[in-house]
């Protein structure tokens, strides 16, 4: 398990980019943040993952590599995500990365133990949106 930091300053969309790149191309274990108070507040946001980070281009701001094949399976699964996100207030990588997603397709699932062993997600993650998974793999 490796461990990555990033700042966050309230004025820079920038920043929010490089997290989400970076989130896109590892299997997030847990994600952690905490905003620092003083004359310039800025969140700090702590990420242990699995996987090799590649280096994210200062010319290019999404990697070709952390570009998720398109399916009609792997996009209603991110529509559903960014939904779900929305709802709970939470950016769509809380919910699930866009690499949970493709591991749940390469596994594709039929019950809630097959889920568990999907590589990402845990027990909180299976037990809160299993079951809404399931289904929607049902229908794809």
């Amino acid at each position: 398990m490796q461990c990555q930091t990033f700042t966050l300053r309230l004025d820079s969309a920038r920043d929010l980019e490089k997290l989400n790149q970076f989130l896109a191309q590892v299997m997030p274990i847990q994600v952690s943040s905490s905003l620092v108070a003083g004359n310039a507040p800025f969140w700090s946001v702590l990420v242990f993952y699995e996987g090799e980070a590649q280096a994210v281009s200062k010319t290019s701001q999404t990697p070709k590599s952390a570009a998720p094949p398109s399916s009609p399976a792997f996009e209603t699964l991110r529509k559903w995500r960014s939904q779900k996100a929305k709802e709970e207030g939470v950016p769509p990588y809380a919910v699930a990365t866009n690499a949970e997603l493709q591991a749940i397709l390469e596994v594709n699932p039929q019950n809630q133990e097959e889920l568990r062993q999907v590589k990402g997600l845990g027990k909180s993650k299976v037990n809160k949106y299993g079951q809404e998974i399931l289904k929607l793999l049902s229908r794809v």
